[in-house]
């Protein structure tokens, strides 16, 4: 470890001496700032204002709407759901939100294909307490494919410009 000179202190003390007037320099510069930026805040639009106010870290008049600060949306609390469809292994499913795996590996299987056949236009079968479909969802479907018969047609009618 060398040995500190004389030297080498009285030169970092002018060091740190000249660091102090520089701070001092600027702390007194800053509220300047700050007073021109606040009288030319009229005429700053609202972006503008919230930056600067949140590089000089103040909060900048509440009147304008744009700094007001916004309320979190916040969905419907939903309770519990009664289970919509059961498996005859007894694994349960609301219907709402993704199909459960387990579902999904039913209904490929054998056992749900054959389900399938003697119960067209049903999804799963129904839990114990569960309302049945009725018509107007089968009716839903049909309104489906309708409008996809449409489109069809209206695509094959449809023919590019020509071009000259």
């Amino acid at each position: 470890m060398p040995r500190t000179t004389l030297q080498s202190i009285d030169a970092e003390i002018k060091q740190l001496e000249a660091q102090k007037k520089l701070i001092e320099k600027r702390d007194g510069e800053v509220p300047k700032a700050i007073e021109v930026l606040q009288r030319y805040a009229k005429v700053l639009s609202a972006v503008q204002r919230r930056k600067i106010a949140r590089i000089i870290g103040e909060v900048v008049d509440a009147a304008t709407p744009a700094k007001a600060p916004r309320a979190k949306k916040q969905g419907r609390k939903l309770g519990p759901v009664a289970p919509k469809y059961q498996l005859p292994t007894g694994e349960t499913w609301s219907g709402r939100g993704r199909t459960p795996v387990v579902f999904a590996a039913w209904e490929k299987g054998a056992e749900g294909k054959a389900w399938r056949k003697a119960n067209e236009g049903e999804k799963f079968p129904a839990a114990s307490g569960a309302a049945q479909p009725t018509a107007k969802s089968q009716s839903g479907a049909k309104k489906v494919s309708a409008r996809k018969g449409r489109k069809a047609a209206a695509k094959k009618t449809r023919r590019p410009a020509k071009t000259a």
